[in-house]
């Protein structure tokens, strides 16, 4: 396998919250955020301009120069930086995934990068649908959230943030905080341009915000179904669990498979403290229903490892294994435990912030939970699993600190915010108590 290659850009299409659309979502570290631009500088923007002319883009049609030359772009950073830290990234799981090597893209590419997108037809779409979400995740913000919105105005006390588009002003009436900024995917040609091209497409992700509020992706299920399409495709979601609607999981029945990335991240206090304002019992209702749900809907547990929840990580995997009950969810021989991935952004609140004595206690945790799974009588796949979770988070740890330049930061987020929402993290988690600075 090449050590660049990457399918996305050749059969991917991927489209941020605000509509810009971009490479990946892996993109989203580097400066650009992965975004395609025309050559005034503007962002193709899904519910305005064509998704076709985009897929020829400057941006793109050099990424894929340099990924036939062997060489990194510097969107694809995120890719590399967890190769290089021993995590298995995005173009890795993706190039597993698909039958289209580095040969297939030579073939359908010409010398400036450019390809005849017919004969390269998207079979795989990203779509964040707007920041419309009943959560307010502490690592996330306004651009992903709309739940953001008024605790962003005490937060920073300003009423605007930036975007790949430029400034957002954020609107009060009533006590009520909004923004019309992510509203792209109410526009019918997007979802025409969409629906055209379901006889091609074989996977499409849906997050937001919170997708399962987005109204018109019902009407596109919908679609898929009575026009014959659904059997042919998987559907994936990265979803928060709290909401899980009936007539969502009748459409669900009828597709190839739908993969269900549930955003859980702890247990009881650990999950309503980082996944603000859930409630657990809500959320592992819903994940009870998900497990009771046929063979082709396939849920899993998607974990995001932030410098909040690491001491609780290994509890939340004994949870999994022994006292849940979901034996249904996280149930492939490749995802057996749950499926991690860590917060690189805002670097704040990455495990790299923590301090030595911090990651060290994290470290301890992990390896004595994988000795634990190692001398139990669980299948072989799982304790190999608890092994690769626990190295890989405690290798990517330490491989850099961020302690010096953004623990204060971590510090002042986490007082202010605790603040505003009446919560504590010193109460969730005593550790911290001798480390944070007031």
């Amino acid at each position: 396998m090449s050590q660049t290659f990457c399918p996305i850009p050749w059969n991917f299409q991927a489209i941020r919250s605000n509509g810009d659309i971009r490479v990946c979502c892996q993109a989203n570290i580097s400066a650009n955020r992965g975004v395609l631009r025309k050559e005034n500088g503007q962002a193709y923007n899904a519910g305005v301009d064509s998704l076709e002319e985009a897929r020829n883009s400057s941006l793109i049609k050099e990424i894929r120069r340099k990924m036939l030359r062997g060489e990194w772009n510097e969107e694809c950073t995120r890719c590399k930086q967890e190769e290089e830290a021993g995590l298995n990234s995005r173009r890795i799981y993706e190039s597993l995934q698909w039958d289209f090597n580095v040969e297939d893209a030579k073939r359908v590419t010409d010398h400036d990068g450019a390809i005849e997108t017919q004969q390269a037809p998207v079979v795989y779409y990203d779509l964040r649908f707007g920041n419309l979400c009943n959560l307010g995740c502490r690592m996330c913000g306004p651009t992903d959230s709309s739940f953001w919105l008024e605790d962003w105005v005490k937060l920073t006390g300003r009423q605007s943030f930036q975007d790949t588009s430029g400034l957002v002003e954020i609107q009060e009436k009533a006590g009520r905080f909004s923004t019309q900024a992510y509203d792209w995917h109410q526009f019918e040609d997007f979802w025409h341009q969409l629906e055209a091209n379901l006889e091609h497409t074989q996977h499409v992700y849906m997050a937001g915000g919170e997708p399962l509020l987005i109204k018109r992706h019902y009407d596109f299920l919908e679609k898929c179904t009575t026009n014959g399409y659904a059997q042919n495709i998987i559907l994936e979601y990265n979803t928060n669990c709290t909401k899980l609607p009936k007539k969502v999981l009748d459409y669900w029945t009828q597709f190839k498979q739908v993969r269900i990335g549930a955003s859980v991240d702890g247990f009881g206090a650990y999950a309503e403290y980082q996944r603000y304002p859930s409630k657990w019992s809500e959320v592992f209702e819903n994940l009870k229903i998900l497990n009771q749900q046929p063979d082709n809907i396939l849920p899993w547990l998607a974990f995001t490892v932030t410098a909040y929840n690491i001491f609780h990580m290994a509890d939340f995997m004994r949870w999994k294994l022994f006292e849940s009950g979901l034996e249904r969810i996280n149930r492939t021989h490749r995802r057996p435990i749950i499926t991690h991935h860590v917060a690189h952004h805002p670097r704040h609140l990455n495990v790299r912030v923590l301090p030595t004595a911090l990651k060290e206690k994290a470290r301890m945790s992990l390896l004595e939970f994988v000795e634990e799974i190692k001398s139990s009588d669980l299948d072989e796949r799982i304790k190999k699993n608890a092994q690769e979770i626990s190295e890989s988070v405690i290798h990517y740890m330490f491989a850099e600190s961020y302690h010096e330049g953004h623990w204060m930061e971590f510090c002042k987020y986490t007082r202010r915010l605790d603040e505003i929402r009446n919560q504590s993290l010193l109460v969730l988690d005593s550790d911290f108590a001798s480390h944070f600075v007031e």
